[in-house]
């Protein structure tokens, strides 16, 4: 299953959980003043909804800063807080529908991965190519992976190697005999470097790092 269908599910059920929360509400009367108090709902139950929304949070990671203010933390059970949390997870939700959580979710990887190549890039430059060339082979395999897991199309293995996840994706019709290739050659450059493979040469590493960037454009995540 997807990482966006689980999120998809999870948040559907909070959202679930927080329409019977809501339903739980009391009014708490003020003899003093003679009014109407605040409303509240059940505190257990609120409770358990509110760990449960962390949890998400947690999950979500860097994606849930635009709703992070109203999962998260510690706010008491009015119903006011439990008004703004059932809106904040509706509002979740129809980000996945529209499928933008997609979108914030490879902006974060994009940016991750720019942050590597950069470090691979460095490294290079200061003559560890070898080094620059593990950095590179740790890229490829997290965007092979991720990519089986957009596909639905992960490796039954449990430890599943570069191999793999290019062989899967292969079958998969995500990419033809050509791209295969290339990531295979790319595959055995950065495990010639992880193994520090004395036969490996500075120019496959440069290769390398020429081909990869191309591949994480044309192939994002």
């Amino acid at each position: 299953m997807e990482t966006n269908e689980r999120i998809s599910k999870f948040v559907s059920r909070l959202i679930a959980d927080g329409e019977a929360i809501l339903g739980t509400e009391w009014q708490k009367i003020d003899d003093l003043i003679g009014g109407t108090g605040e409303r509240f709902v059940d505190l257990q139950k609120f409770k358990q909804w509110r760990a449960s929304c962390n949890l998400l949070v947690s999950l979500m990671g860097d994606l849930s800063d635009p709703w992070k203010e109203y999962l998260s933390g510690d706010s008491g059970n009015r119903s006011e807080n439990a008004i703004s949390m059932q809106g904040a997870l509706k509002a979740i939700r129809a980000a996945i529908d529209d499928d933008l959580l997609v979108s914030f979710e490879d902006l974060v990887f994009a940016e991750a991965f720019s942050n590597l190549l950069d470090q691979a890039e460095y490294l290079f430059d200061q003559g560890y190519f070898l080094a620059s060339g593990v950095i590179l082979r740790a890229v490829l395999e997290e965007r092979l992976r991720r990519l089986c897991d957009r596909h639905s199309s992960m490796p039954t293995k449990v430890r599943p190697t570069i191999s793999d996840f290019n062989m899967a994706l292969y079958k998969a019709k995500v990419y033809n005999k050509l791209i295969f290739k290339n990531v295979d050659d790319m595959a055995a450059i950065g495990n010639a470097a992880a193994h520090n493979d004395p036969d490996l040469k500075r120019d496959d590493v440069e290769r390398m790092k020429r081909d990869l960037p191309d591949f994480l454009t044309k192939f994002s995540a």
